[in-house]
């Protein structure tokens, strides 16, 4: 997708989107700090790497998600040594 494609699909999404939903979208990027930096090589890899993942059908659901990241802070509590 374009810059000029997304621009245009978030245009479009926003038109339809409720007013706090538009409201936090500007909220976001009001608050930002930093301007908007360009993604590292690394970092576009790991995008190209998640949409090829997609494609492919390796997903993961909601509840998957949640309980791999349930479980990583629960090993994290452990090796700290707390409940």
């Amino acid at each position: 997708m374009t810059r000029t494609e997304t621009i245009i699909l978030i245009t479009q999404q926003l038109a339809a989107a409720d007013e706090a939903t538009v409201l936090t979208v500007a909220d976001i990027l009001a608050e930002q700090q930093n301007p908007i930096r360009a993604l590292t090589p690394r970092e576009l890899e790991l995008v190209a790497q998640s949409k090829a993942d997609f494609a492919a059908g390796r997903t993961v659901s909601l509840d998957e998600c949640m309980a791999n990241v349930d479980a990583e802070l629960a090993r994290r509590r452990a090796a700290r040594g707390e409940a």
